[in-house]
């Protein structure tokens, strides 16, 4: 079989003239393509890595907020309970105050109640006393009681220290306070007695003396009555109360 050199040459020359146009129309768009989508692969993935990295920064500021307010709001909550805690503490304490004060008031209010009862009490015994004592005088004495008060007490009088007979002998007026009626013969004797003391001699009545004269000269006085005795018998009366703890 004879070799037909050229066809043979043809057909080499057709077959390279197909692998360039082949190359130059097929194969290099296809290789352009290929390197075209790889770099838009690489431009996805690096954009989506930003995207991540992106996501990741949002996410540690979310945190970050996050933690702040839980901070904050414990921070506001904190404050809140310890305004709460100091306004009930105030308040107990008020309260505190207004019971021990009410407590004191009380107290102190039941304890002149019961030295005012004791004192009214000791004052109508010792008055009833006086009466009854004052009516067993004037039954068993030939005087009445009020002759005796001021027969004593002007005997009081004649015993009055050096200094005190002087201060009443410089006055020239005498007020002679007594707690019952004075008929005219005592105010005879009492006249007798200051007629060298006094120029004016003037009689008042004053039943809180409780059954006692007194004088008054000068700017001092003198006087003798049943008070003094009433106060030792109110402090009596009210020990018990005085020495009583309320609760």
């Amino acid at each position: 079989m004879e070799i037909d050199w050229f066809t043979t040459g043809a057909q080499i020359v057709n077959f390279l003239i197909l692998i360039g146009l082949l190359k130059k129309f097929l194969y290099r768009p296809i290789i352009n393509a290929m390197a075209a989508r790889e770099r838009n692969l690489v431009e996805q993935r690096q954009a989506l890595l930003d995207q991540r990295a992106q996501a990741e920064s949002l996410k540690q500021q979310y945190e970050a907020s996050l933690q702040g307010l839980h901070r904050e709001q414990e921070k506001v909550l904190s404050e809140a309970r310890a305004r709460a805690e100091a306004e009930k503490t105030e308040r107990l304490q008020h309260l505190d105050d207004e019971i021990r004060q009410k407590k004191n008031r009380f107290t102190e209010q039941m304890r002149q109640e019961q030295q005012e009862l004791g004192t009214a009490v000791g004052r109508a015994i010792a008055e009833k006393a006086l009466w009854l004592g004052g009516k067993i005088l004037t039954g068993l004495a030939d005087q009445p009681l009020e002759q005796r008060i001021v027969e004593h007490f002007l005997r009081q009088l004649s015993n009055l220290p050096g200094p005190e007979q002087a201060a009443l002998g410089q006055s020239r007026t005498v007020t002679v306070i007594t707690s019952f009626p004075v008929d005219e013969t005592l105010r005879q004797r009492i006249k007798d007695r200051l007629n060298n003391a006094a120029d004016a001699i003037q009689f008042e009545q004053d039943a809180r003396l409780i059954c006692g004269i007194a004088l008054e000269a000068g700017g001092r006085s003198w006087e003798w009555n049943i008070e003094r005795y009433l106060a030792e018998l109110d402090a009596d009366l009210l020990k018990p109360a005085d020495h009583e703890q309320l609760t």
